[in-house]
């Protein structure tokens, strides 16, 4: 018997796991046709935001040590935190699947139906897509998030000079989690059994800070960004975008659990992993400094933690000071190098 799916029946399946979820979604008043037709019917009224994120194995994802539902997880959570990064709600996803023909079939069901498990945690509607066969198996992920008017998102470009530059959560553990995939959780000596899980956790099954980002949109956050490619690399693309400078403290930046343990075990330097290390997906945000406490108590109510890293300046790009001086930080994540 084959085990591969036709177009179809992959299609239908995805279909039938929506079907069943969407009364749950957040996103189901807006949609009139989905999943079915020829394109997606929706009514939003407001203004829309819409980003389109891909993920291709061999270079986000390896299915020795990737389950195929975390592929999908990872693929959705990827591109929705683009819209917490524009203090967007979230609404419809659409996904485009690239896969090659000797693809088993039961392992294709897990990640088809991990997408619809993905848009019922993050309450988004699974809206419609794509299909196509391809050397290598990736998957391109649209999401569409609404506001009531268009000055209710957060561009990268409202950085100003005396702002404060301010992260959500704690970062590194993306950076460390990978390097314990391709090690070995054990690799790390004398590493807690549940800070590796977690570390491992935080690279397949990445959480978007989308309530994080509409707080932070309503407490009046000036410029926003996800930390996909490293917080260096990243708030440089805030820096370019509002023609500033950005100053960072490293010793203010919070740390995960766990990656000191693999920093010394993998004998490389914090910055490596906490600085450039990418797909932490928290939020890097400028916000004036009277707003801060207000912002950082408003998300501590919600349980999400809020810290100041350093300030925004005249100038450009972005630099990093430690307790002995000037903190060379080696290069994100680059999607064309």
């Amino acid at each position: 018997m084959d085990e591969r799916f036709a177009e179809f029946d992959l299609i239908d399946l995805i279909a039938s796991k929506v079907a069943r979820l969407e009364p749950s979604c957040g996103g189901v008043g807006r949609l009139r046709t989905g999943i079915g037709d020829d394109a997606a019917i929706t009514v939003p009224g407001g203004a829309t935001a819409t980003s389109v994120d891909a993920i291709v194995e061999g270079v986000h994802f390896d299915r020795a040590w990737s389950p195929p539902d975390a592929i999908s997880h990872k693929a959705v959570a990827a591109a929705l935190s683009d819209l917490a990064a524009m203090a967007a709600a979230p609404g419809e996803v659409y996904v485009t699947l690239g896969v090659p023909p000797d693809t088993d079939r039961a392992w294709l069901k897990s990640l088809a139906e991990g997408f619809a498990t993905a848009a019922e945690r993050f309450s988004v509607v699974l809206a419609g897509g794509d299909t196509v066969t391809s050397p290598v198996l990736f998957a391109s992920v649209t999401v569409v998030g609404h506001a009531p008017q268009d000055t209710g998102f957060v561009l990268r470009s409202g950085a100003r000079p005396g702002q404060l530059v301010v992260v959500t959560g704690s970062l590194g553990g993306a950076a460390a989690g990978l390097w314990l995939l391709s090690n070995g959780p054990g690799a790390a000596d004398g590493m807690d059994e549940g800070l590796a899980e977690a570390l491992i956790g935080r690279q397949l099954r990445p959480e978007p800070q989308i309530e994080a980002g509409l707080l932070l949109g309503a407490a009046g956050a000036a410029s926003m960004v996800d930390l996909s490619d490293g917080l260096v690399a990243d708030l440089g693309h805030v820096g370019r975008a509002s023609g500033v400078a950005i100053e960072i403290d490293s010793t203010l930046v919070p740390v995960q659990p766990g990656v000191p343990e693999v920093v010394a075990s993998a004998g490389a330097e914090t910055a490596a992993f906490v600085l450039a290390g990418g797909e932490d997906f928290e939020l890097a945000v400028t916000v004036e400094e009277s707003a801060f406490l207000a912002a950082r108590e408003g998300l501590a109510a919600a349980g999400i933690d809020l810290t100041a890293i350093g300030t925004v300046a005249s100038g450009e790009g972005v630099s990093v000071v430690g307790p002995d001086g000037p903190v060379e930080v080696p290069a994100g994540f680059e999607h064309l190098a």
